[in-house]
């Protein structure tokens, strides 16, 4: 319904991983350039009750989840044809993007194709001028930009790779993010000035800055988010540095893909939280990649047995991550707390959504940081 009625123009983000951080990056990079900014959707403000507000002239950024955007698509059923409300041509944001596409939510989703159907209705009502912001490096965002790359709208690339050849959009060139416009160029800053963590999220900070180019923001106002911007909460997110150990909340990894990019944020040895349950996704890339990057991996949580299975069948040869089952979080951080040496890292980054135990994953990453902070009172 707030899609119909907002007056402004709408920045909607979806994707598989890196829409929260997008969205409020995008959100703190047009403010910084001056606009008037509303920020909502799927992030956890609903905007309707603000409509009212909203002038033509402000900036709305809009966090959108798959399940949103299975009703954002046609609507043949709709009762009241031509109705504000009940329009079914179905909608899509002015401006559009997606982050990448990797198998998530198929407890919810029949199939994979179902799931990438859902994701696509942020594009297909997209109308003459209208902009797409797509991955280059993400096979299925850039088989989309192919698709409509010779049509009416406007299609802007970023990219992480080297050598893919960015015509308009955002990349990275050696070590600088580099933002190019209507053949206009311009340096936001070096990889090593951003302030997030994670290569990820250098992906997620290119497209924040391609989505915040094409609205009107200046270059500057990029540069000084993309050097200040710490994160948003339960998203890699430092609770404490105690005895040289930095315990890390990323309670938002609700599945193994999200685990393997946090594991790939850290030099340092890792002593590995995951746990929950499971959404029916692969675990063989997160398994090996913990074998490879992890001294200590504590299970709890539904998934724990299944997660060790596959642990095991990643094992090839001589296991070289500890297994160990703890049942509860409780118990997890109790566990890290002996395990954990100076230097290590203990991260929260389940690979499973919290239902079996939490409301969401929120409340399971408040209640580690509540563990945590426990730990220095004992």
């Amino acid at each position: 319904m707030f899609t119909r009625l907002c007056p402004a123009p709408v920045i909607g983000i979806t994707g598989s991983s890196g829409k929260t951080t997008t969205t409020a990056l995008v959100g703190e990079m047009l403010r910084a350039g001056g606009q008037r900014v509303w920020v909502g959707g799927n992030i956890g403000r609903p905007l309707i009750g603000h409509v009212g507000e909203i002038a033509p002239s402000d900036a709305v950024v809009m966090e959108l989840s798959s399940f949103q955007l299975e009703f954002f698509g046609a609507w043949p059923g709709a009762q009241r044809q031509g109705s504000v409300l009940f329009d079914p041509r179905g909608w899509s944001p002015q401006i559009a993007a997606i982050t990448n596409i990797t198998p998530n939510h198929l407890d919810r989703h029949p199939t994979m194709e179902a799931y990438v159907a859902a994701k696509a209705h942020i594009l297909t009502e997209q109308g003459p001028g209208d902009v797409a912001v797509l991955n280059l490096d993400d096979a299925v965002t850039r088989q989309m930009g192919q698709e409509i790359a010779d049509s009416w709208r406007r299609v802007v690339w970023f990219s992480l790779e080297p050598g893919r050849g960015v015509k308009e959009g955002a990349f990275l060139r050696g070590r600088e993010l580099v933002l190019r416009l209507a053949e206009r160029e311009a340096v936001v800053c070096r990889a090593e000035e951003v302030k997030l963590i994670g290569r990820h999220n250098l992906a997620n900070l290119l497209t924040a800055c391609a989505l915040a180019g094409v609205t009107g923001a200046p270059a500057e106002a990029m540069s000084r988010v993309a050097t200040t911007f710490a994160g948003v909460e339960h998203r890699l997110e430092l609770v404490c540095e105690r005895g040289g150990v930095r315990w890390y909340n990323d309670s938002i990894a609700t599945s193994p893909e999200r685990t393997a990019a946090a594991l790939r944020a850290f030099a340092a040895p890792v002593v590995l939280l995951a746990g929950g349950r499971d959404k029916h996704l692969p675990w063989g890339e997160m398994a090996a990649l913990t074998q490879r990057k992890v001294r200590h991996l504590i299970l709890f949580g539904e998934a724990a047995g299944l997660i060790e299975r596959a642990m095991q069948e990643a094992s090839k040869a001589e296991q070289v991550c500890e297994i160990h089952q703890a049942g509860t979080l409780e118990g997890a951080v109790e566990l890290a707390a002996q395990l954990a040496r100076p230097g290590d890292v203990v991260l929260l980054s389940p690979g499973g959504t919290s239902f079996d135990a939490y409301r969401d994953f929120v409340a399971r990453g408040e209640h580690f940081r509540e563990l945590v902070k426990a730990l220095g009172q004992g």
